[in-house]
């Protein structure tokens, strides 16, 4: 089995793997950093399987990876020839890396490790030949808010498997019934018995809104769980970067504009009805108590009539 060691040096991480005669790791394409020249670089589509059936599930499994995944379509493989050797791996953002032994139970064995990982859009690293690499689909409520999109890499066997996190990566071993909510966009990997939804982050709107976190992922054991401390930047239209969680911060903004709106209404209706005053031929006079006095057409009659009585007396 191979060696896998995670050297960590200030905000990044990277992965040196010790191999034997005949040892084959399947990794991320552009993922290798360093080789020994016992190492023979290939490439291979994780078939599953030999002949024609595991060539064409090999090309469906890559298509499907490379489209809907992020992934790469080959799988870039390391095979150690002769003696031992050695080769050294990265992620192409900094960040930390975790191993995660994957398990499937055999007919004897003690229960150790995962029997399936889910690994979210560009986590995967590299993992050992024996870890079968697979597309799923994930629910819509799932896809849409958990920030990990509808398709999963769901990875299998027997072997150890490394994953790439943005800052720290942090792993929670859930027991049976035990919760832990988890705020979208952190989520990297989790074991396929885990089950998780996805909601508000509080019981209210406003609160949700206000408090900037929008949407957790609730996950219940029995299982491991592992984030990752920062979220991922996207690109906006304009070329630049921008954090994801400005999406959700948006909220408090929404709050605002939603007061400043009724107030804004509350302006508009009393200037309206003060127009309508003065359409229906109504003047309103504030005195200088703070009280108001209305006069309508008869006070203007009474103005009028002293008007012409004193012109006849003239």
């Amino acid at each position: 089995m191979a060696e896998f060691e995670v050297l960590r040096g200030g905000s990044a991480s990277s992965l040196r793997i010790r191999l034997r005669p005949g040892d084959v790791i399947k990794a991320e394409s552009d993922a290798l950093v360093s080789k020994t020249s016992t190492i023979e670089i290939g490439a291979g589509m994780d078939s599953g399987g030999g002949g024609l059936g595991g060539l064409v599930g090999g090309l469906l499994g890559g298509a499907a990876r490379s489209m809907l995944t992020g992934e790469s379509f080959f799988l870039q493989t390391l095979r150690c020839s002769g003696s031992a050797g050695e080769v050294l791996v990265a992620p192409s953002e900094q960040g930390d890396i975790a191993v995660l032994d994957v398990r499937r139970p055999m007919p004897g064995d003690q229960p150790q490790g995962c029997a399936a990982v889910m690994v979210t859009n560009g986590a995967f690293l590299c993992a050992e030949g024996g870890v079968d690499v697979q597309t799923r689909v994930q629910g819509a409520a799932q896809g849409l808010f958990s920030g990990s999109g509808f398709f999963l890499m769901r990875c299998s066997g027997r072997g150890r498997l490394a994953v790439s996190c943005l800052g720290s990566c942090i792993r929670y071993d859930l027991q049976a019934g035990e919760k832990r909510q988890v705020d979208n966009g952190h989520l990297v990997a989790w074991a396929e018995s885990v089950h998780y939804t996805v909601g508000m982050a509080t019981t209210s709107i406003f609160g949700t809104l206000a408090s900037g976190e929008g949407i957790m992922c609730t996950f219940t054991g029995p299982g491991s769980v592992w984030i990752q401390s920062h979220k991922p930047q996207q690109v906006s239209t304009g070329g630049q970067k921008q954090k994801a969680n400005q999406q959700v911060g948006l909220g408090g903004t929404i709050v605002g504009l939603c007061f400043a709106c009724v107030f804004i209404l509350f302006l508009l209706l009393f200037a309206g009805a003060f127009l309508y005053a003065i359409m229906n031929g109504e003047n309103v006079e504030w005195g200088g108590d703070g009280g108001s006095t209305r006069r309508g057409n008869g006070g203007r009659r009474a103005i009028s009539g002293r008007s012409t009585k004193m012109l006849d007396e003239f």
